[in-house]
């Protein structure tokens, strides 16, 4: 006969294996679930007769996502050709301008004495032909020493600032001593020739490509031996951000009388992806197509492009990552 202690001994039994065929059917669930693709009907994917991806969005999931679109402006800029460099030490050229300053001096002071002499000797006053000679001497000692040291920065630092007046050139060697200002050089490949000597320049410094400095720009008088080609000397103010000699830099140099037309796409607007850079470009209202764009140049405005984007095209200026995604998980869950 069964007794009740068995009885009940028999219910937890059937209680507990209960407990536990539930416990297995939930993790099997929960598996289930971590296999399936996460399901989206925010975006449809086909394809266009070229082969294409078009991706097309909900209108109300496009608001959602925050899509916003912009249409492209023509610009037209110079042409330009760009030149590579390095920002140089200031510390020489002070050295040179020190050197110039006290031969002016020296011969100041010369010239005066051999003034005074040359009266006196004239005169037949206190003052030998040995006196005179001397003081002629020294005048054009001192006067050919100045001369040297002139057509020394002639040489090493270009005409434009050996034709400025002293009190105008320490103004300049203070400025660049103090990282008011720099001067870096720069070269233009072999080959690319300025039919007029250009004057500005926009320089970029690496670390700061983002950020453009206008330059003043005169020729140097010398060729760089690792760099071949036309060198430039560039002055530019350092107010957005120290300037250390020796730091790389590229200038883009308008070539006068030239111009390109193109448009200039926002940096919002770009993704990557497989190594290349994308922009969406609007079909119609809800169908968007990814397009490389190609060639590009960065500037401080965006990517500058000349060809397979025309002025009026209407691109995706924000949500572009977001469309990616979507186009990514639809050729997915299309492959499943």
């Amino acid at each position: 006969m069964t007794t009740p202690r068995k009885i009940a001994a028999l219910i937890l039994a059937v209680i507990l294996m209960i407990a536990a065929l539930g416990k297995t059917s939930a993790v099997r669930a929960d598996d289930d679930d971590d296999e399936k693709p996460i399901a989206s009907t925010a975006a449809r994917l086909s394809r266009d007769s070229a082969g294409d991806v078009v991706i097309a969005i909900r209108p109300a999931a496009r608001k959602e996502i925050g899509i916003a679109t912009e249409i492209l402006q023509a610009v037209v800029r110079p042409i330009e050709i760009e030149a590579y460099g390095f920002i140089l030490d200031p510390a020489p050229l002070s050295t040179l301008n020190s050197d110039l300053l006290v031969a002016q001096a020296a011969l100041d002071a010369s010239s005066a004495q051999y003034r005074r002499s040359k009266r006196l000797y004239a005169e037949h006053a206190n003052a030998s032909l040995r006196d005179f000679q001397t003081a002629q001497a020294s005048y054009l000692g001192d006067e050919s020493r100045l001369e040297a040291l002139k057509q020394q920065l002639g040489n090493e630092w270009g005409g434009e600032l050996a034709r400025l007046e002293p009190q105008e050139r320490a103004q300049l060697v203070s400025a660049l001593v103090d990282r008011r200002e720099a001067i870096a050089r720069v070269t233009a490949p072999t080959g690319e020739q300025f039919d007029d000597a250009p004057s500005t320049a926009r320089l970029f410094v690496l670390g700061h490509e983002n950020q453009a400095l206008e330059a003043r720009l005169y020729s140097a008088p010398m060729v760089v031996r690792t760099l071949q080609g036309q060198s430039f000397f560039a002055l530019m103010a350092t107010k957005q951000f120290a300037l250390t000699p020796g730091a790389a830099v590229s200038a883009r140099i308008p070539i006068s009388g030239s111009s390109e037309q193109g448009v200039t796409i926002p940096r919002s607007a770009v993704v990557r992806y497989a190594g290349k850079e994308w922009v969406y470009r609007e079909l119609d209202g809800d169908r968007f197509i990814r397009d490389e764009i190609k060639p590009a140049e960065i500037t401080e405005w965006g990517y500058f492009v000349t060809k397979n984007l025309a002025p009026g095209t209407r691109i995706v200026v924000a949500g572009a990552q977001t469309l990616l995604s979507e186009e990514l998980k639809a050729e997915i869950r299309v492959e499943d």
